[in-house]
């Protein structure tokens, strides 16, 4: 049974993943999409919810900093401080929109994931968990904290593989100031929680 109910949707997506990305960030992509649906197989998570988030995640990362942050005003987004002096945490949020008014996704699961995998975001929904996990480990990334990741999620389940991670990139944005606030607030908030809403196993 195919994952996505219309096949052609999907390789529309990718076609258009292509006409605005590199390559490796297109593969990444792909990777994220296929490890995000066995994420959200395993944890009773929606697969194609899930899929369609993290294939269509990074569809902006390819803007400079210029770019999305013209992007983000004429659309009428709320910018940051933070995203100000670093526009690069926008590529989500306009990546959100972007698919809102270009492919008429208007699932708000699917676009929160979208807006929210960069830094997490107290209460995210579980798409949106499934792809901040899915994002940091896919099997292509090539840093140690990948693989320790996965292992994580395949032994103790989601809940401590997101902690992991939370702290990992908790870490990371500390030392390239400015942080923004809400990756130490999702941490905090993924540590005090004894189990993740809307997510199962």
């Amino acid at each position: 049974m195919p994952l996505f109910h219309e096949l052609d949707r999907s390789e529309a997506y990718v076609a258009l993943l292509r006409e605005r990305l590199p390559e490796k960030t297109v593969r990444h992509s792909i990777s994220v999409a296929s490890w995000a649906d066995i994420v959200a197989a395993a944890s009773g998570v929606d697969r194609e919810k899930a899929a369609t988030a993290a294939l269509l995640h990074d569809l902006e990362k390819g803007l400079g900093g210029k770019d999305l942050l013209k992007m983000a005003k004429d659309m009428g987004l709320d910018i940051s401080e933070t995203q100000r002096e670093k526009p690069k945490l926008l590529h989500g949020f306009v990546g959100a929109e972007e698919c809102r008014r270009l492919l008429g996704i208007e699932d708000e699961e699917i676009l929160d994931a979208i807006r929210w995998h960069t830094t997490g975001l107290p209460g995210l929904g579980p798409v949106g968990l499934v792809l901040y996990f899915a994002d940091f480990s896919e099997p292509l990334r090539e840093y140690l904290e990948a693989p320790e990741a996965r292992r994580l999620f395949e032994e103790d389940g989601l809940h401590e593989a997101l902690c992991f991670v939370a702290s990992a990139k908790l870490e990371y944005a500390r030392r390239k100031p400015p942080l923004d606030p809400n990756t130490e607030a999702f941490g905090n908030w993924l540590h005090r929680i004894p189990m993740l809403p809307g997510v199962s196993g």
